[in-house]
């Protein structure tokens, strides 16, 4: 005998089958309709914890969610350079915000797979000369302070491996894998659609791709990108670029 909770999963799979967007109140609406005429908050809530354990929905926003499709949480490879860093920043500086992450790992979503790799230490304004002398001061190779365009023309685009440290844009969203800060998803998506300039091998088709395969594979928290963005200027044209590129729909950001 197919238990309640079995049913439930069943319907909202079924219901949502072709859609992206599970607004909170129309899966209230569902319950009533189909389980609890008189679904009390807290039942409902408890649902919504039991649908989200079962990986049959996942959240995308507050109120909002989408079916699961047994996406995982990104959490990348962090190099052994990356390590190294994390311990001389570590050894020196004790409170300093930064994060780093490296372009190789676009690989796993673009259609061309890029063979130089630039690894991007992004690190609070004040410190960006003294992390620049540091790594210097520790024989690391072809570092590089982003000011200008001509950084890019003159040396990176001529490097198999550089080191390109920017400012850290506060409140941004990193986590640690291990005991190296690095930065979510959201932020390196962001990051690839303003810094066009900076990572030139990732523009038009190839960016699509990127976002699509993204959306496609890992979970992405649309909040938290759109809060990002916003802190970059970008917002409303990273939500453009999302619903005329058919990865998010319009009703998503209403």
């Amino acid at each position: 005998m197919r238990s309640l909770k079995k049913e439930i999963e069943d319907i909202v799979r079924s219901t949502y089958i072709n859609t992206n967007i599970i607004r909170r109140k129309e899966l209230y609406r569902l319950l009533v309709e189909n389980f609890y005429p008189e679904l009390k908050a807290s039942t409902f809530d408890w649902r919504i914890y039991e649908l989200k354990k079962s990986k049959v929905i996942v959240p995308v926003k507050q109120g909002v969610y989408k079916l699961s499709k047994e996406i995982n949480i990104y959490n990348p490879v962090v190099s052994g350079m990356q390590k190294k860093i994390n311990q001389l920043i570590n050894n020196k500086y004790k409170t300093i915000s930064y994060c780093s992450w490296n372009s190789n790992w676009l690989n796993d979503f673009s259609r061309h797979q890029a063979f130089s790799n630039i690894l991007f230490l992004d690190v609070e304004k004040e410190f960006m000369q003294s992390i620049f002398y540091l790594l210097l001061d520790n024989s690391f190779k072809n570092v590089y302070l982003y000011q200008d365009q001509s950084i890019i023309d003159n040396y990176i685009s001529e490097n198999k491996e550089s080191i390109v440290i920017i400012s850290l844009v506060s409140k941004s969203p990193i986590y640690k894998i291990g005991r190296v800060p690095v930065p979510q998803l959201e932020k390196i998506l962001v990051d690839i659609f303003c810094d066009k300039k900076l990572l030139y091998a990732y523009k038009g088709e190839e960016i699509v791709s990127i976002f699509q395969n993204a959306f496609d594979e890992y979970i992405i928290d649309i909040s938290k990108l759109i809060n990002y963005s916003r802190r970059r200027k970008r917002e409303n044209q990273i939500k453009a670029f999302l619903i005329q590129n058919h990865i998010l729909e319009k009703e998503l950001f209403i």
